[in-house]
């Protein structure tokens, strides 16, 4: 463990121009009257490709940091460059939006500082008030629409369920220190290894840490505020919400892992047996209310929760195996499906955006004809529905194949078919909206009219294009990306 020094302080140079940003572009919007969100956005987008650069380019030290509360890895890596892209292209569809408004572009680059430090936490405290800086910017955008009772409605719940969730994490954290009488997180791990792995109360501690992060992942049974919240919140907030803060509970899962897998069977309770169970349960009851849902947020935040299913077998195979080359595949596979993730799951909520704020609606009956009158939005959904139900050659098929390769090497039968059988319920939800946007005559005419459809924009199509191009390219040349994956996880 090494204390606060200006060496130390070096690598966090992304965090730490990620805070001056913020300071400036709140300074700014206190003094522009005029177009708050569009500058909002094009400042934030300037800090944020800048960010990735500084990431990437950044002299990555191994080691620990600040009296070891913060990791410096090439985990730590990857998240600051997925997050930093992914809250790119966040505000960019939140832009058409918000365009007179700077509020909301500072609470989501706000939360972004919490999704840095949470990529790095190596300790306990450190990994909570992380969760706390993602969770509560994240209440506000919900319920930022005041005067909608949705929106209001959606932040309500979403916060009850936030507190309740990191009050069972924080007592699950008691736990864990009061056995070990550790704060670190590999110290705990040891520690539980060495003196109480297999008792009760390790058993109850990983199962309330679980559910606190198993909130901000919609994995279940903390999942039931995910549709409510998602269809009461703005559409292009939730585009947000169904990334950022679910990528950030994953990496905050990552860093858990190893104390996960301590846990010696209690009961009859594996480590194994619990992310195998969660997993199967929250795939199959996503992808089952995914089917009923008329409004396409809604079943999309369905879907999600279904998805967090998926990543959560590479984690399986992880808490199954020790570290090696099938771990390290895992690995790859986790964080390869979460890149793939962004972009379909990112452009999917961009159309329905897009088709809401054009025709006052987010239903399938607003989708009915979309092929006909606009086409490119129409043809750019159905490539990341297809994306998201795994049909080759797309992007979402490679990021599926991968999980399931890790689960047929782990000899992990049972949540392989499980996974299967899912990925085939997925596709019936997923064709209806492609069935009535293509076969089926309009109920909407849209208002923004001209030959080709309505409008779409500069921003809206170049947004498109940066999602579309990665969904189609990766599903037929992912080494690249696969590559340097691997070269983060040596």
């Amino acid at each position: 463990m090494s204390p606060v020094t200006g060496q130390n302080l070096a690598q966090f140079t992304p965090e730490l121009a990620l805070a001056g940003g913020l300071l400036v572009l709140l300074i700014v919007d206190l003094i522009v009257r005029k177009n708050r969100g569009v500058i909002a956005a094009a400042l934030g987008g300037i800090l944020l490709v800048a960010l990735v650069f500084i990431s990437l380019a950044g002299n990555e030290k191994i080691g620990e940091y600040l009296f070891g509360a913060v990791v410096q890895d090439g985990m730590t890596l990857f998240f600051r460059v997925f997050f930093a892209a992914a809250t790119l292209v966040s505000i960019g569809i939140m832009a058409s939006t918000f365009k007179g408004e700077g509020e909301p572009f500072i609470l989501v680059l706000s939360s972004v500082i919490g999704m840095f430090l949470l990529a790095g936490s190596n300790d306990l405290i450190t990994l909570f008030v992380a969760i706390e800086m993602v969770s509560i910017p994240s209440y506000v955008l919900a319920g930022y629409r005041r005067k909608d009772p949705r929106s209001a409605e959606a932040a309500l719940k979403y916060v009850l369920y936030g507190a309740f969730s990191s009050g069972l994490m924080l007592y699950g954290f008691s736990l864990l220190y009061g056995l070990t009488g550790e704060t670190g997180l590999p110290e705990i791990a040891e520690g539980l290894i060495r003196n109480a792995s297999g008792s009760p109360a390790h058993l109850v501690g990983i199962v309330l840490i679980l559910a606190g992060v198993g909130y901000k992942i919609a994995m279940v049974p903390m999942h039931f505020w995910c549709p409510d919240v998602y269809e009461g919140s703005p559409t292009s907030i939730t585009a947000y919400f169904s990334v950022l803060p679910k990528a950030a509970g994953f990496a905050a899962l990552f860093r858990i892992v190893p104390i996960i897998a301590s846990l010696k069977p209690v009961y009859g309770i594996s480590a194994v047996g619990l992310i195998t169970l969660v997993s199967a349960l929250t795939m199959t009851f996503g992808n089952l209310g995914a089917i009923w849902q008329d409004s396409v947020k809604r079943l999309l935040a369905y879907s999600s929760i279904a998805h967090a299913g998926y990543i959560l077998m590479g984690f399986a195979v992880i808490v199954a195996l020790p570290a090696g080359e099938l771990h390290n595949l895992a690995y790859t596979a986790v964080l390869f499906y979460l890149v793939v993730y962004l972009f379909m799951n990112l452009g999917a909520f961009m159309v329905v955006d897009l088709v809401e704020r054009r025709l006052g609606g987010d239903s399938i009956g607003y989708f009915k004809g979309l092929g006909k009158h606009n086409p490119l939005p129409a043809l750019a959904l159905a490539v990341f529905l297809f994306s998201l139900a795994g049909l080759p050659p797309l992007a979402g098929f490679i990021g599926k194949f991968f999980l399931f390769a890790a689960l047929v090497k782990a000899q992990m039968w049972a949540l392989a078919i499980i996974g299967i059988a899912n990925a085939v319920v997925s596709l019936f939800y997923y064709v209806r909206i492609i069935r009535d946007m293509f076969l089926y005559d309009p109920d909407v005419v849209p208002v923004e009219q001209d030959e080709g459809g309505f409008k779409l924009g500069t921003l809206t199509s170049v947004l498109l294009l940066v999602t579309v191009v990665p969904t189609l390219l990766l599903g037929v040349y992912w080494g690249p990306l696969a590559e340097w994956i691997k070269l983060r996880l040596m």
